[in-house]
């Protein structure tokens, strides 16, 4: 009995032609073009043979800013794994929760300019408390105390502007 073959045609919507391909892990071109925010729901290992070769990597399973499971997993490098165990220690199963930020950028292989997704070397949620309290203590209108002081409070004044420079 002859198989049928079954095509679906469907428009993503996706900004970099590289996402009409399968994958089945997150790629940089799925970022398009944004920095982005993810919690880590839980951290896996994909064991996959390349060449006669068995290559073993983290997996992370992520959450978008809106709770909605990311499809497919990121699969760190170890620029990436060792960026996230300075934010958040060593051990993987201890990363769930925590957020991490990507973005896209490229990186030297083999003499070649590649795209690659990089983990900003900082926590998010930090960053979003310290953005949150700078706010809280800023003065309430907005400026900055050192702005609305007049020119030459406390300053010395520039050469030639005393009558004493003028004098002969």
């Amino acid at each position: 009995m002859a198989q049928q073959f079954k095509a679906k045609e469907e428009d993503i919507g996706a900004q970099d032609y590289r996402a009409y391909f399968d994958s089945s892990v997150f790629r940089v071109w799925h970022l398009n073009g944004k920095e982005r925010t993810f919690k880590i729901v839980r951290c896996t290992r994909l064991s996959s043979e390349f060449k006669g070769e068995t290559r073993k990597q983290p997996l992370l399973h992520l959450e978008d800013s809106k709770g909605n499971a990311v499809p497919l997993p990121l699969a760190l490098n170890k620029t990436n794994a060792k960026t996230i165990a300075q934010l958040y220690g060593n051990n993987p199963s201890q990363w769930a929760g925590h957020l991490i930020t990507l973005y896209p950028t490229t990186t030297d292989v083999a003499g070649r300019t590649e795209d690659c997704i990089r983990v900003r070397n900082e926590d998010p949620a930090k960053r979003a408390r310290q953005a949150k309290k700078q706010r809280e203590t800023a003065p309430a209108n907005g400026r900055d105390e050192a702005v609305q002081r007049e020119p030459g409070d406390d300053d010395e004044p520039p050469p030639g502007a005393l009558e004493s420079d003028h004098a002969h």
